[in-house]
């Protein structure tokens, strides 16, 4: 890697730590350089655990937090829209899902298909909310104590609930991932819930989009041995590939 491109990179994460979030744009005018040059340097910083890439630009990485989810939906959207679409390729005619509260499981509520007589356990009210109307969707809201951040039922309530049924497959988000620290979570409600769902589906997928891979969270909600796969971007690093598929877990890329 050239002298120049170490200097901009090391100059960008200073940026984004001074000023906390920043727009590929304000990057571009800053240093020069076009917004696809930008765009590659963030990805790479990312990948590096430097900075967390954003909707459009980049934040300081904080790892442990959380943000609300509305501000997470819109969160690198168009990667999370990708593994929607590679997520629905998963389903069967009639299958029951059990899917948890988070921003990458809410976008795959709006691309389920209509024509699966797909049933959706789910302890999120913003996928309730999305599926209420779908026609050919039937929706099973677990009861439980409400958490205003992510919009999700926790609690024993909950827990039982998704204890009394079986299902074929689980769709669960996370706060990061990694192959020896496993699937992490930033709450220990949401953890809990997600352990309950892991429990007694038939297969597992995690919907994780590239950023949250190799990255860390306070708690982890299991080991990535209990999982069937990960779907992701692909924006994923081939060496990231290869370091999940060496573990044994099937890697699926929506594009």
């Amino acid at each position: 890697m050239s002298q120049t491109k170490l200097k901009r990179r090391a100059a960008i994460v200073n940026l984004v730590k001074a000023k906390r979030q920043v727009t590929i744009l304000e990057l571009s005018k800053e240093f020069g350089v076009t917004e696809e040059t930008i765009r590659k340097d963030l990805q790479e910083l990312s990948e590096e655990g430097k900075l967390l890439r954003t909707f459009g630009g980049a934040a300081i990485r904080e790892y442990g937090t959380e943000r609300p989810l509305d501000q997470r939906i819109i969160q690198n959207l168009s990667e999370k829209q990708k593994i929607a679409r590679a997520a629905v390729e998963l389903l069967g005619e009639g299958n029951m899902i059990v899917m948890d509260a988070g921003s990458t499981t809410s976008v795959l509520a709006k691309s389920l298909p209509h024509d699966k007589r797909i049933i959706v356990l789910t302890n999120s009210l913003e996928i309730t909310n999305i599926l209420a109307t779908q026609p050919g969707i039937s929706v099973i809201c677990t009861g439980g104590r409400l958490r205003e951040k992510s919009m999700s039922l926790q609690g024993v309530l909950a827990e039982s609930s998704i204890e009394s049924f079986n299902a074929e497959l689980a769709f669960i988000s996370c706060a990061a991932v990694d192959v020896k620290l496993g699937v992490m979570d930033s709450n220990e409600g949401e953890a809990r819930i997600k352990q309950k769902m892991i429990g007694m589906a038939r297969e597992v997928y995690l919907l994780a989009d590239s950023m949250k891979i190799g990255g860390i969270a306070h708690i982890t909600t299991c080991p990535i041995s209990k999982l069937t796969g990960i779907v992701t971007d692909d924006s994923i690093s081939p060496k990231n590939v290869q370091m999940l598929e060496n573990s044994g877990i099937q890697v699926i890329i929506g594009k």
